[in-house]
């Protein structure tokens, strides 16, 4: 079952096209003064919106000459939040603990039903046919001599080996949940099979849920098809019952039944299953609300060499972006997940943006500075949040308004994220360019599917 299901979410991974950085966020009012004439506060304008108070056009055209004699061309759509202001928001890393872990699955799986799934638990079976595998992928790779691979595989295979003498055998693993100590729970909602996974490694900063039917025959009890792989389509052809606004407010009134707040849908589509081509029900991504605006999870690539989790080589381990989606339809809820669990610490910290023609300015110095920048035309700007991490305090966060320059629409969750090298991002508050792999917010993948192919 664990092939099944780390098959369902290496599908997800690849439908998408996709942390943490150093950098201290701080907007005191001592930083702003240099550009005392040229900010706006957004509460001088009261009631009006950012885009009539920054002065933004509904379209930036313009070619900007670069030093090698080429030029950058920008014909983009701007976006701006239908609100009066934007915020800081701060928050802090969150893992799960027994009593959370215990709440979710009460809520999801009947009484009495609940019990560990064996399968899924690490156990000394598991681990040591782990190391196996991890055994055969080196041998491959060694054959090929790519030495940051075999690195890579040779600390992998060390980590397992590390944890084989705690392990328990799995027939040592109780059955009753007891006191939720274990990460893998298996149950049945109205008769439907599901499991339910925790993923919670503070060392790596890794926190996240997900709950999906068991296997194929269980996805039948929400699907006729039963197709063990869905996805996101636009068509309307939907034979759910639910209109897309009764399942919006479904997932809204989910996540605040788990005590999950402030979160709000920002993507919705038509769930398509497998090769039949068959829609039923809603694929819904909710995002977090600050002061109005709710933050499209987005996901993106890094930049960095090494893009995988790996401290001992010198990886990064960047915590997951906070995403919530959920696949909902007549029948129940067939998936949901929440990644990058956030707790809010401090909301609402009104700040001062600079005026699009700053921003513009920002953008033209930025383009030219750079060595090279993308071939194709820049399509998209956004002023969307961010996440900066806090370089002071390690797991802590702020979201921060900033200009996102593009070739393509961003999309959330399962849909088209992007990379480093095909955005460019400007601090909306000071105009600084954002270096988003130093800053925070990049996806790191785990080793596993950065060496798949050898396995």
């Amino acid at each position: 079952m664990k092939k099944k299901y780390m098959a369902i979410w290496a599908a997800v991974l690849f439908l998408m096209l996709t942390g943490c950085g150093t950098k201290q966020v701080a907007y005191e009012e001592e930083k702003s003064s240099g550009k005392k004439n040229s900010e706006i506060s957004q509460e001088e304008s009261a009631g009006t919106t950012l885009m009539e108070t920054l002065g933004v056009e509904e379209e930036w055209k313009e070619k900007v000459s670069l030093d090698d004699g080429e030029s950058f061309n920008i014909s983009a759509e701007v976006s701006v939040p239908d609100a009066p202001k934007m915020s800081l928001l701060e928050v802090s890393e969150y893992y799960y603990t027994p009593e959370d872990k215990k709440r979710v699955a009460e809520y999801f799986l009947d009484e009495g039903s609940i019990q560990v799934n064996v399968e899924h638990v690490p156990t000394k079976e598991r681990i040591a046919a782990k190391v196996q595998e991890w055994e055969m992928t080196l041998e491959k790779i060694e054959e090929e001599g790519i030495e940051d691979k075999i690195a890579v595989a040779k600390s992998e295979k060390k980590k397992l080996e590390s944890l084989l003498n705690e392990a328990p055998k799995a027939d040592e693993i109780e059955l009753s949940p007891g006191d939720y100590k274990e990460d893998y729970y298996a149950g049945l909602k109205e008769g439907k099979e599901l499991v339910l996974d925790f993923d919670i490694r503070e060392e790596e900063h890794i926190s996240q849920w997900i709950l999906c039917a068991a296997d194929a025959q269980a996805y039948k009890e929400f699907n006729e098809a039963g197709a063990e792989f869905w996805n996101p389509a636009n068509t309307s052809d939907n034979k759910c019952t639910m209109t897309k606004e009764e399942a919006e407010l479904k997932a809204e009134q989910i996540c605040e039944e788990l005590g999950i707040t402030g979160m709000a849908p920002v993507r919705v589509k038509t769930v398509q299953w497998g090769d039949q081509k068959e829609n039923n029900g809603y694929y819904i991504v909710l995002g977090r609300e600050n002061a109005g605006v709710v933050m499209e999870p987005v996901t993106y690539f890094t930049g960095s060499e090494i893009f995988y989790r790996n401290t001992e080589l010198g990886g990064k381990t960047p915590y997951e972006q906070e995403i919530i989606d959920i696949g909902i339809n007549d029948n129940g809820v067939f998936w949901m997940r929440y990644s990058g669990i956030l707790s809010v610490d401090k909301e609402g910290t009104e700040v001062k943006l600079l005026t699009f023609n700053q921003i513009k300015e920002a953008f033209r110095i930025d383009i030219i500075s750079r060595n090279d920048v993308w071939s194709m035309d820049a399509n998209n700007l956004d002023l969307i949040y961010f996440r900066f991490m806090d370089e002071k305090q390690q797991g802590k966060y702020t979201y921060v308004p900033v200009w996102r320059l593009t070739p393509y629409e961003m999309e959330s969750g399962m849909g088209v994220g992007a990379s480093e090298w095909n955005c460019i991002f400007i601090n909306a508050i000071d105009g600084s360019p954002v270096d988003i792999d130093e800053v925070g917010g990049t996806y790191y993948m785990d080793p596993e599917v950065v060496l798949y192919d050898y396995e």
